[in-house]
């Protein structure tokens, strides 16, 4: 952000708040209504697509992840502009054990599934993982806060 002409790093939206974000907006703009925190294994889950892993970011900074996470898909919450009232929110119907996922590059030599197996924290950022899942990366929501409680037609 840059309001004063100073560049500063956003704090992070906590994670039981960018949650729900993502729950409405799937509740509301995919129509799933199955999507809930009634889940044992992590983030959301939904009788229509499984475990949903929620991700937000609200800055240029790593995304992080545990190396022993499973999804069936995951979401990307852009918040970089909430404080201009602003969401963007990307779909990626990559299972965590897919080959493409596994394949991501975290960094020149590693892959994310070599990450994984040493134990360690995979951690990129947005600008370096949407390349990489780009054909599998839907928009599917970019609007204010309000919005994401109206329910789509």
């Amino acid at each position: 952000m840059k309001k004063f002409g100073v560049e500063i790093r956003l704090p992070s939206i906590p994670e039981d708040i960018s949650e729900n974000i993502v729950k409405y907006i799937i509740q509301n703009k995919l129509n799933d209504k199955t999507s809930s925190w009634d889940c044992k294994r992590g983030d959301l889950e939904s009788k229509n697509e499984g475990k949903q892993e929620c991700k937000c970011f609200t800055s240029t900074g790593p995304l992080s992840f545990t190396p022993s996470s499973e999804w069936d898909v995951i979401y990307f919450l852009d918040a970089q502009k909430w404080l201009s009232d602003s969401f963007v929110l990307y779909r990626i119907p990559l299972k965590r054990t897919s080959t493409e996922w596994q394949k991501i590059k975290v960094s020149k030599k590693q892959t994310f599934e070599d990450q994984c197996k040493q134990g360690r924290r995979p951690r990129m950022n947005w600008k370096i993982l949407e390349p990489q899942v780009a054909s599998h990366c839907t928009k599917v929501y970019e609007g204010t806060f309000e919005d994401i409680f109206t329910q789509s037609v």
